[in-house]
């Protein structure tokens, strides 16, 4: 009950709740307690025993205006029960009534059925009667045209067409008298007269063969009206292409025939294009429709003797003899397909049962795993050896065995007499194992710290880092002809298996910033042992009366020399950019360390000349023309930084030569400005 049809008595308003809760379809007493939380449960109480006093007052004023009502109602019920005893009898009168209607017309309806099933038996019987009379007439019709065809010297097709138009009658009648008896003689003789019927069709078709006039199709309209498409078909298949399949298709003529398989195809072909063409082109021109001569006769046949008579042809043993032998097949087929025309005729070729059955005939699966185990072979072996002067074989702009390998793998893949199209996904994931093989061996080699005498680390590190780039190079490229070489069906997803295979090429090119690290490691483990010989330098003059520094020393060039010889000998194959790449890091990692060392020798100058300060400071006969005198010329420490600071100059002018710009070396210009602010005279370039 809604609150909008049923309104409560309006009680006292200071009562804490609100009436019309208690009239909602969704009233709850949790739900309630829950939103009257805040007031007292006592006054809450009392709010409640208020409200209810109200109700009761509502409900008695309530009676007592509806008291007439409910005293007419009382008085209006009485003498109802008899009222209803009186009909009750009537009612169950009439109900049985209508019960014997029901059955009447039940029984009736019954026996309407039955004689009308009754009349549906004889009309039938009738029906097989008149068709038992039609069909020995038609016996005895077909029976005489086949006799004229047997008196006849030659075969007359137009006695075989009124055969079969009168057997097709014979077959229809035969239908309406199956469960007489005489309908299972009819049957029987039925079939006998077919089997001859079939045999004269079969003769006339064989002459027709070798005839050039319309003949043929005409015989061919007759096996349709008969629906014996199969019969044809294998008489053809039997009588023709086996017969003459027999001398060809065999382990043999295989050996015997001068060109192998392709031979053996080629004079299957001849068949087909001199033989089965009249009735593959009657196909084609809708001329006569039903018939599938090319697969039900020629195919089948040649399959099955290609499986059961040739079975070598087919063994994966050799794979280069089994690469020939399949290729040979799949050019086969190919001409079949040709020949054969019409795109709906050639779809169902290729998802004909045998044709499927012959495709897994060749076992590519077996061909590829051994093709897998040469490729993956040969570069295994040259992987697995460790990095050591016999792995620099220079051949093909590639300076390291793997490299050469690796690209002889690839271009073995998808070379002339391995690369098979029907298998190219299984080639193109070979060819990602094996750049994945040659990323493996490439962090194996970054990875090794220590080599052996005869190996030239940093030589090894440059042959690693310029293969990587020409191997990207051919591999850019090469993935071109990967796409150009996949089948059809896989054409549409090109850009993916290109961009796949590019992929697989950026992760062995990245490798290329870790090979240049290990290059500035070598490097820089032969310049920095001359870092030490900045603490040689304040021995140089102190307490020697050298003259003013104009020169670097010689521990810069020596720093610089390693870098020089990189260059000369590894700058034109690493190449300018990289060369450049390593340089910048190498002197940056050599500036952080020749910074610390000059800081510590710049620290080391001061304190000694504060602490020289402070005792002549105290010498107490000191005189101070002689201190003028000190003041006026250079000091030993003096000549230290002035020192440090042509070395720096000579080291940054170095760098700024090689093409590196001196913001690009961490701390050089910290470097140039600490021994600047340390010395006393400025020296311009």
């Amino acid at each position: 009950m809604h609150n909008d049809l049923f309104n409560l008595p309006a009680g006292p308003p200071e009562l804490c709740f609100d009436k019309n809760e208690f009239v909602k379809t969704t009233f709850s007493v949790d739900e309630f307690l829950h939103k009257n939380r805040n007031a007292a449960l006592e006054a809450l109480r009392d709010d409640l025993g208020i409200y209810l006093k109200v109700l009761r007052s509502a409900m008695i004023e309530l009676i007592n205006e509806d008291y007439a009502d409910f005293v007419n109602l009382s008085s209006n019920l009485v003498g109802l029960n008899q009222s209803i005893d009186g009909i009750q009898v009537p009612l169950g009168q009439l109900k049985e009534e209508i019960i014997v209607v029901k059955m009447t017309l039940a029984d009736t309806m019954n026996e309407l059925q039955q004689s009308l099933l009754e009349k549906k038996i004889l009309r039938n019987y009738l029906k097989s009667v008149q068709s038992i009379g039609k069909v020995r007439k038609l016996i005895g019709n077909l029976e005489n045209l086949l006799i004229n065809q047997i008196s006849s010297t030659n075969l007359n097709p137009t006695l075989l067409e009124r055969a079969a138009f009168c057997y097709i009658q014979l077959v229809y009648d035969l239908q309406f008298c199956d469960k007489l008896i005489e309908a299972n003689f009819g049957s029987n003789k039925a079939k006998e007269l077919h089997d001859k019927l079939l045999s004269w069709l079969e003769l006339h078709f064989l002459q027709c063969l070798d005839e050039s006039n319309d003949q043929l199709e005409r015989c061919l309209h007759i096996y349709a009206t008969l629906s014996d498409y199969e019969a044809v078909e294998s008489t053809y298949r039997q009588k023709i292409v086996a017969k003459r399949m027999q001398s060809i298709i065999s382990e043999k003529s295989l050996q015997n025939t001068p060109r192998g398989l392709a031979g053996i195809y080629e004079q299957i072909l001849s068949f087909v294009t001199n033989d089965l063409e009249r009735l593959i082109s009657l196909n084609r021109s809708n001329r006569v429709k039903g018939f599938d001569f090319f697969v039900n006769s020629f195919w089948c046949e040649i399959e099955q003797r290609l499986e059961n008579h040739m079975s070598s042809i087919f063994a994966p043993g050799n794979p280069d003899s089994f690469y020939r032998k399949y290729n040979e097949t799949i050019d086969f087929l190919e001409q079949l397909e040709k020949i054969i025309g019409d795109p709906k005729a050639i779809a169902k070729f290729r998802m004909h049962g045998q044709y499927k059955q012959f495709q897994l005939r060749w076992n590519l699966p077996v061909y590829f795993q051994i093709r897998f185990q040469e490729i993956g072979g040969k570069l295994e072996t040259s992987c697995s050896s460790s990095a050591t002067k016999a792995l620099v074989k220079p051949q093909n702009n590639f300076r390291l065995l793997p490299f050469v390998t690796s690209l002889q793998c690839i271009q073995t893949c998808w070379s002339d007499g391995i690369y098979v199209k029907q298998i190219f996904i299984r080639f193109y994931k070979l060819t990602l194992q094996i750049l994945s093989r040659l990323s493996v061996w490439v962090d194996e080699c970054i990875a090794i710290k220590e080599f052996d005498q005869e190996t030239n680390k940093i030589e090894f590190y440059v042959f690693l880092h310029s293969d990587i780039v020409q191997l990207a190079k051919y591999l850019v490229d090469h993935s071109k002809i990967i796409v150009q070489l996949a089948p059809v069906e896989v054409a549409e997803h090109a850009n993916a298996l290109r961009q796949n295979f590019l992929n697989s090429c950026d992760l062995l090119s990245e490798k290329r910033g870790k090979i240049a690290n290990r290059i500035v490691q070598e490097i820089l483990s032969k310049s920095v042992s001359c870092i030490k010989q900045v603490n040689d330098i304040p021995r140089l003059y102190r307490k020697t009366n050298r003259d003013v520094p104009s020169k670097p020393c010689g521990y810069v060039d020596q720093m610089l020399d390693p870098s020089r010889r990189f260059r000369e000998q590894y700058g034109n194959e690493i190449g300018v950019e990289t060369c450049q790449e390593i340089c910048r890091n190498l002197f940056s990692s050599l500036n952080i360390q020749y910074y610390s060392a000059v800081f510590d020798v710049l620290t080391s100058v001061q304190k000694t000349e504060e602490s020289l300060r402070r005792l002549k400071n105290l010498r107490e006969k000191s005189t101070t023309n002689a201190s003028a005198n000190d003041r006026q010329g250079l000091t030993d420490d003096d000549k230290i930084r002035l020192q440090l600071q042509v070395d720096i100059i000579h080291w940054s002018t170095e760098i700024e030569k090689v093409g590196v710009a001196i913001s690009d070396v961490e701390k050089l210009d910290h470097l140039k400005a600490l021994v600047e602010e340390s010395a006393k005279i400025k020296i311009v370039k």
